[in-house]
């Protein structure tokens, strides 16, 4: 008899839990790296569960920056360095950013800093993960004349709230959903928790 692994082999009886076990193996392809595949075994009946840790989600985020954008055609600016941490009390992210504003016929160009918080939520129509109820909430231009600042830090919040809000953070492949689609599951919530972001696979129109 060949010695057993270090995961449990599934039952042979037990067609729930093999497949499973392929559908959590294929969601490696995510990029979004799965925990351990006993980290669902307190999950209710008929929901699964994966979370992505903090240190995995930050590098998600840091794949989407810097985001840059022209406004009016007269200014140029870019987001840059985000330092992210969980708000698991409010099942939001926050992040400080790195901002830089260019004024394209001057040439001149303010550095700041910014500090805001967004919540996540999963768009099944475009299977994205997207940043929603982005709110900016500290903007510091420093080293630059009083006069230009408190311009700046007018009109920079509203401006990093709408290039932010609805921006992708990450894109799930067709096959990927149409495989869990065949299993009987679908996405569901994903939320923050204090380990990171939990995303629920909760029962779909496929059957298992």
């Amino acid at each position: 008899m060949s010695r057993s692994t270090d995961l449990p082999q599934p039952r042979s009886t037990d067609r729930v839990d093999r497949r499973w076990f392929g559908a959590r193996l294929s969601w490696l392809a995510f990029g979004l790296a799965l925990p351990a595949l006993s980290a669902c075994a307190a999950t209710p009946p008929g929901t699964r569960s994966y979370t992505l840790p903090q240190a995995e989600l930050q590098s998600l985020i840091d794949r989407r920056f810097p985001y840059r954008r022209s406004l009016s055609g007269l200014l140029d600016i870019a987001l840059l360095h985000p330092r992210m941490r969980l708000l698991p009390q409010e099942n939001r992210l926050g992040t400080q950013l790195d901002i830089a504003v260019a004024e394209r016929v001057m040439g001149t160009r303010y550095d700041g800093s910014m500090d805001l918080d967004y919540g996540l939520r999963f768009e099944p129509q475009d299977r994205t993960i997207r940043l929603v109820g982005v709110r900016v909430h500290r903007v510091e231009f420093p080293g630059v004349p009083p006069a230009y600042s408190q311009a700046l830090a007018q009109a920079a919040p509203r401006a990093a709230e709408q290039l932010l809000e609805g921006a992708v953070l990450h894109e799930v492949k067709a096959d990927q959903l149409a495989l869990l689609g065949g299993l009987g599951l679908a996405v569901g919530e994903v939320r923050v928790t204090p380990q990171g972001l939990r995303v629920e696979l909760v029962p779909g129109l496929g059957k298992p």
